[in-house]
């Protein structure tokens, strides 16, 4: 099903972006004149589409390349924060006490509300699961009141604060691209160079070679958008990461620590 929405998604792109070029494309035909021989009007027009489409490709080609990194460091801190759970899981484990028991069982608590709350609220843009960051936060208070008595301890208790702490960094870089609002400047010179790019090839006849040219430039501007858009949201389709490093530590150890329920 989401295969099926995203190729939709993806041909409502490409329609839309095709029907803008054509729809400039056809509007200056009927505002604006060719021209005389003497008038060069063609050679202006053409300079004018060369210019204008170089700066257009210039912003997709940036603005793509900028999404699809940021979209690659999200699945990277991803694998980071739960790794770095997994540490503090384990090392209770070493540390042993009365202490263990409670710090997994708020770490399991915690990656359980990540992927079953967190990742919806993400998707619709609604930052980070306030219940996620109580679980993260009873860890982390539980860990501030250790009291190691040997060197063995001093380790394992100063790793543990120091790794529950970059989740909470890793937390706040996941939630960021969430939180993204660079739509309407972006969105706006996207739409718009389509149209100053289209429009000067008015001069040329609406003849079939030519309009089968310019739908195969709007079609690939709007697959190119709607991968832009694809990317803009990690947690959310068509672009959506699963979150695959924490259903797997639930698979584990982390999530037979689970509380029971009631």
């Amino acid at each position: 099903m989401d295969f099926l929405l995203s190729a939709l998604g993806g041909l409502v792109f490409v329609a839309a972006a095709v029907a803008l070029v054509l729809g400039s494309y056809f509007l200056a035909r009927r505002l604006l004149t060719t021209g005389g021989e003497g008038d060069r009007t063609h050679d202006a027009a053409g300079t004018v589409a060369v210019r204008v489409a170089a700066l257009h490709g210039l912003i997709l080609a940036l603005v793509y390349a900028q999404e699809l990194d940021d979209y690659k460091g999200i699945r990277t801190v991803l694998t980071q924060e739960a790794v770095a759970i997994s540490d503090v899981f384990n090392d209770a484990q070493r540390y042993g006490g009365p202490m263990a028991a409670p710090i997994q069982q708020n770490l399991a608590t915690y990656v359980a509300l990540v992927v079953n709350e967190e990742w919806a609220s993400l998707a619709k843009r609604q930052g980070l699961s306030a219940a996620a960051w109580i679980e993260w936060d009873k860890a982390y208070n539980i860990l501030l009141d250790l009291e190691p008595l040997s060197d063995r301890e001093r380790y394992l208790s100063e790793r543990m604060r120091d790794r529950i702490t970059e989740v909470a960094g890793f937390r706040q870089m996941r939630e960021a691209p969430s939180l993204g609002t660079f739509a309407g400047l972006f969105w706006a010179p996207a739409l718009i160079g389509l149209v100053c790019v289209a429009a000067p090839f008015y001069v040329y006849r609406p003849t079939r070679t030519h309009i089968a040219l310019l739908s195969m430039f709007g079609a690939y501007s709007g697959v190119i958008l709607f991968f832009i858009f694809a990317f803009s949201n990690p947690f959310a389709a068509p672009g959506r990461l699963d979150p695959a490093p924490f259903e797997h530590l639930l698979k584990g150890d982390i999530g037979t620590a689970l509380p029971p329920k009631g």
